[in-house]
């Protein structure tokens, strides 16, 4: 990183945030028994199975991924119904499942019909001609490249149906890679799917590029870059790349992060003295600052209802997160638990504060404090945490840590009973953000 602006961006961060190598999804282990369930692999009508994506083990691995389900190793299903008049209930209840997912794909004219249907084992009666499924949907004049899309999408209906919550195996993951060029280093914001798939550079260049921030609607991405030595915060459009930069003043310019109704970027910047939370209209650009004093406050997330903001400040001597409400100004502290509380965001009912978390262990720990008793549960134990981002259904935090010499990415549920290694591959990356779900 150039030295003219290590200083902001330690600033900005409160701490160094280290790189980690870039990454893909891969469950390696996790905690807890998750409900038991078996996916039949899809059968192939009219294609070569090897030409198409396997979407029996894309939905598998989703479900196994979010640490809710236990899935039958393909290896062990002795039977491979592609249609419910064919399943045999009494075999699939010896397994001691409780769920089946079977389906079956045709290829017609170079496009693809696929199938799916999710039973109900357990509460079978033994009448197959009396059975029901729990889901059973078709989707016509699908192109191969958009099968794997349409087994996240599939693998989200499972999910909402059987545990009741919005699945997120369609959302996005938005990070900065950086590898070395000829020249020197390269600074790559990304995107890609969920499970690491499908990257898409957004935008490159030469200086460094950090704290992505996906808009509400998923369209866009903001982010801070240091073009020419000079931080700004811009936007780019997720479909066309196009950048359209928002603020360039002296000093700082960072740590953007949209409000709930797409309008608003609640932002950081140092041209008045240190560092302060401002908030900008991006449709007059508008300011508006909301605070005071001369501590360092940094790294804004607006509340789900978009009244009030939480940050990460040192105006009472060391990180802590506060809360300001939008309108009124009024600033309360949240956290007291630990010399050190920063990176927040509000889970989606807005009860819950997840942070980077410092007890006395010394350890940066990912946490999960109750807003309304104060009580705080640490959930991650690794020698290094950081960047957590919190998945839109509240389940999941994504955060970064390290595996010996590498850099990996872990995920954790806000129980803490489920617990993910995601390993990496070459080159690095740097602050994930989860993005919300797709718009309709």
């Amino acid at each position: 990183m150039h030295r003219k602006y290590l200083f902001i961006f330690l600033i900005i961060s409160l701490f160094v945030c280290k790189a980690q190598a870039a990454l893909y999804v891969e469950i390696k282990g996790g905690q807890g028994k998750g409900l038991p369930i078996a996916i039949v692999p899809f059968s192939v009508e009219g294609a070569d199975k090897h030409e198409i994506e396997d979407m029996g083990q894309i939905i598998r691995s989703d479900l196994e991924n979010s640490g809710q389900f236990t899935a039958v190793p393909f290896q062990q299903l002795r039977q491979s119904p592609n249609q419910m008049q064919a399943v045999q209930y009494p075999y699939w209840k010896t397994l001691g499942i409780e769920d089946l997912v079977i389906g079956r794909i045709q290829k017609v004219s170079g496009r693809f019909t696929v199938n799916f249907e999710l039973l109900d084992i357990i509460r079978h009666n033994g009448q197959s001609t009396a059975a029901k499924p729990l889901a059973a949907m078709q989707f016509d004049n699908i192109q191969a490249q958009d099968l794997r899309a349409l087994a996240h999408h599939i693998s989200d209906r499972i999910f909402e149906k059987l545990i009741g919550i919005k699945g997120i195996f369609s959302t996005r993951i938005a990070y900065v890679s950086v590898n070395e060029g000829s020249k020197g280093k390269i600074y790559t914001l990304e995107v890609a799917d969920a499970d690491g798939h499908n990257p898409k550079p957004l935008h490159r260049s030469s200086f460094p590029l950090m704290s992505p921030s996906w808009s509400p609607d998923g369209k866009k991405v903001a982010f801070v870059s240091f073009e020419n030595d000079r931080a700004s915060i811009n936007v780019v459009e997720v479909r066309t790349a196009q950048v359209q930069r928002i603020t360039q003043f002296p000093g700082i310019n960072g740590a953007p992060t949209w409000s709930p109704d797409n309008r608003t970027l609640a932002i950081v910047l140092s041209k008045d003295g240190s560092p302060k939370i401002y908030t900008i209209d991006l449709m007059s650009k508008q300011l508006t600052r909301l605070t005071d004093g001369t501590g360092i406050d940094t790294e804004p997330s607006f509340s789900p209802d978009g009244r009030s903001i939480v940050f990460t400040s040192n105006r009472g001597g060391k990180p802590q997160i506060y809360r300001v409400t939008l309108g009124g100004g009024k600033v309360e502290r949240l956290t007291f638990l630990g010399n050190y509380n920063a990176k927040p965001s509000l889970t989606p009912d807005g009860k819950r504060l997840v942070m980077l978390h410092r007890g006395e262990s010394g350890l940066f720990s990912i946490a999960v404090q109750t807003l309304s008793s104060g009580e705080l549960r640490t959930l991650t134990q690794a020698s290094l945490s950081d960047s957590p981002s919190l998945a839109p259904n509240g389940m999941m935090v994504l955060y970064g840590s390290e595996e010996g010499d590498r850099g990996v990415l872990g995920a954790v549920s806000l129980d803490g009973r489920v617990k993910i290694r995601l390993p990496s591959r070459e080159g690095n990356v740097q602050e994930p953000a989860w993005s919300p779900f797709a718009s309709s």
